[in-house]
């Protein structure tokens, strides 16, 4: 089975990346929470389509709970007992396109028979595997604060990481410049030699 593991960027089919930060499986209420952090550059909305291995021909409820600065808090509600996989369809929503039948303004100049079309461009699946998601009691109902501080946690242990790669980055081109500036007082010495 497809699994989607957490913590782990998955290319877009748009731009950037979407990764699954947290996921918990709750089988008191059946539902599944998700925090997704998306690296879009786009400004569109978002939304989300679920289905599970057992009933794949059933769409479930994405509840949208917390949206800030390209992180997502969903929950997937309605899973049954033993839904064994799901697929997590992220769509942009583009802004809806007016086209108009040109043969048949030309002929009845007729402008009613306008066509709305509202486009929808898959970002990416994202799958979980009901043996390898963390399972928690409890109904899981948190306010919108408490989803703030979730994702600001998320977002301060990212920069964290951020820090220590450039940390390590900073240490390597330290030794690299030392390298070279050793390397640069030779060929100097070999330079007077030479002369």
């Amino acid at each position: 089975m497809y699994y989607t593991n957490t913590c782990e960027a998955v290319s877009s089919n748009i731009t950037g990346t979407v990764t699954i930060e947290n996921r918990v499986y709750r089988p008191a209420n059946g539902s599944l929470d998700m925090v997704i952090k998306m690296d879009q550059t786009d400004e569109e909305e978002v939304s989300f389509v679920a289905q599970e291995k057992a009933n794949p021909n059933i769409k479930l409820p994405v509840h949208l709970l917390y949206e800030d600065d390209g992180y997502y808090v969903v929950r997937i509600s309605d899973l049954s007992s033993n839904w064994e996989a799901l697929a997590f369809d992220l769509y942009q929503e583009n802004e809806e396109k007016e086209t108009v039948n040109v043969d048949e303004v030309a002929t009845n100049y007729d402008t009613s028979s306008t066509e709305e079309i509202d486009a929808h461009a898959l970002i990416t699946t994202l799958y979980s595997d009901q043996r390898k998601t963390k399972s928690e009691e409890g109904k899981g109902t948190k306010n919108k604060q408490e989803y703030a501080l979730l994702v600001n946690d998320l977002e301060k242990q990212f920069v964290k990481k951020k820090m220590k790669n450039y940390e390590k980055v900073i240490t390597v081109e330290t030794k690299h410049k030392l390298q070279t500036q050793q390397e640069m007082n030779e060929l100097q010495r070999d330079m007077k030699y030479q002369v």
